[in-house]
């Protein structure tokens, strides 16, 4: 039993292909042996049977009527034919239909239904040996009544052997046919396999950072889904790679910056004596930090929004955007109230429901107020919108700042890109956040100048939940 498990648990598709091939074909193999064994058993038993019935005639034509009485005289030659099989044994019972004679063995077994001239072939046993039995009711003309009661038998043994030997004809024929397809099956799956083990070598030879998809010229059509899956999971690497490195490289530029003057101002603060001068010096460390930590923090978001680093399963869930809007608001209303700003909020209704990520839309409205507060100057206004448009969602964030110039509003969404002149610090990272944040939701953004021209008016549609 555990060398059957053994065969069935292979891990090679070869071998699994061989064996599970092979069991049908030794089951079919079975399933001839016994159809063979019984065709050569009904054989055997017709050439008994024919046997029988040439003895059942021989023995009629040994009757005769002499004086009225029949007289029952074997010469040698039918003697001769009775006894020609030496390894059997023939028996025979003559009985008259209307006059009372007795030739033979009269102890035969004869059959329990009524005969007729159509003889009854059966198994029985006599003597203790089995036996091949005929009964019948002949027609004779030389005896009284023109009828013979005979029943004839004769043993098996050559019945037996003939039986076998059909079967032994055909059985080595069958075995040398099982063992020659196991040898083929086996040439023929490694001659199917052999393009996947030269797709394995490719795959092994390929350097780290060679994402190009696989050929399928050469694979057979079953294998094709799963080459295309694997082509689109190089697909998904090789964009991911392509994220990380970018980020990388960004955060490693970016971070240089605050970085080289958080060591210039330590490096100063060490050779200065005055502590006014020192204070100013901790007070330009504390800002170089403080920019460094806002652009750490700027740059893992813009990491997890990234399209690249998406899960296939996006956490998306119905939620209502405008308790979402009333809950972010919240937070900025200290920041707005410093500078004398007044913070709007005008929802269409008391329910907006979208599909999105509550995290990532309410990063996505920080960093759009973050923008609006940080550039309106003292006592202006910065307005939050959302409405439903033709089944859609607009969500619209407006101020009446300095605004952002016509000629450079479509490339304010790019990473690191800083209006000139603006007088804020930043990271020029706000916006490119938003717009992947907008991207993951399937949401379309559009950047305008405010009302009668002036501030900015940034608009989100997104797909209504």
């Amino acid at each position: 039993m555990n060398h059957f498990q053994y065969f069935f648990r292979s891990d090679t598709l070869r071998e699994k292909l061989l064996w599970w091939v092979m069991l049908p074909l030794v089951i079919l193999l079975v399933v001839n042996i016994a159809l063979v064994y019984k065709f050569g058993h009904d054989s055997a038993n017709r050439r008994h049977d024919r046997y029988l019935k040439d003895v059942s005639r021989i023995l009629l034509d040994q009757l005769r009527t002499t004086n009225g009485q029949v007289v029952f005289n074997i010469h040698s030659g039918a003697l001769s034919i009775l006894n020609e099989d030496k390894k059997d044994r023939v028996y025979y019972s003559l009985s008259g239909w209307l006059q009372k004679y007795q030739y033979g063995s009269p102890d035969l077994p004869v059959p329990p239904q009524l005969l007729s001239e159509t003889p009854v072939y059966y198994q029985s046993s006599y003597k203790g040996q089995p036996v091949r039995m005929m009964a019948a009711l002949l027609p004779e003309s030389d005896v009284p009544g023109g009828r013979v009661f005979v029943v004839v038998g004769k043993t098996m043994a050559v019945h037996q052997e003939r039986a076998k030997e059909w079967m032994w004809r055909v059985l080595p024929a069958n075995l040398i046919l099982i063992l020659l397809s196991g040898l083929m099956i086996w040439w023929g799956v490694g001659r199917g396999l052999r393009p996947l083990l030269q797709l394995r070598d490719e795959v092994i030879h390929r350097s780290p950072g060679d994402f190009r998809p696989l050929s399928k010229n050469n694979v057979v059509a079953e294998v094709r889904p799963l080459i295309g899956g694997f082509n689109e999971l190089l697909k998904r690497v090789g964009g991911s790679m392509v994220v990380q490195r970018r980020f990388v490289s960004d955060a490693a530029h970016q971070l240089r910056t605050p970085i080289a003057g958080l060591k210039a101002q330590t490096e100063l603060a060490l050779r200065l004596n005055d502590p006014e001068e020192i204070r100013h010096s901790l007070l330009q460390m504390y800002k170089a930090t403080e920019h460094a930590a806002r652009l750490v923090n700027q740059l893992l978001l813009l990491a997890r929004t990234e399209p690249g680093t998406q899960q296939q399963a996006d956490m998306m869930s119905p939620l209502d955007m405008v308790a979402l809007v009333r809950q972010i608001l919240e937070d900025w209303v200290p920041a707005a109230l410093q500078k004398g700003i007044d913070l709007g909020f005008e929802p269409v209704s008391n329910e907006v429901i979208i599909k999105g990520d509550a995290f990532l839309l309410g990063e996505l409205l920080n960093n759009l107020l973050d923008n609006s507060i940080r550039y309106t100057q003292q006592g202006g206004s910065v307005t939050v919108r959302v409405a439903r448009v033709d089944g859609s969602v607009e969500l619209e964030v407006e101020d009446n700042g300095r605004g952002i110039p016509e000629s450079e509003q479509s490339r304010v969404f790019e990473r690191f890109y800083r209006v000139l002149g603006s007088g804020q610090d930043g990271c020029g990272l706000g916006l490119a956040i938003v717009r992947e944040i907008a991207q993951r939701h399937h949401a379309s953004i559009s950047l305008s100048s405010g009302t009668e021209g002036r501030g900015t008016r940034m608009t989100l549609v997104f797909p209504a939940g």
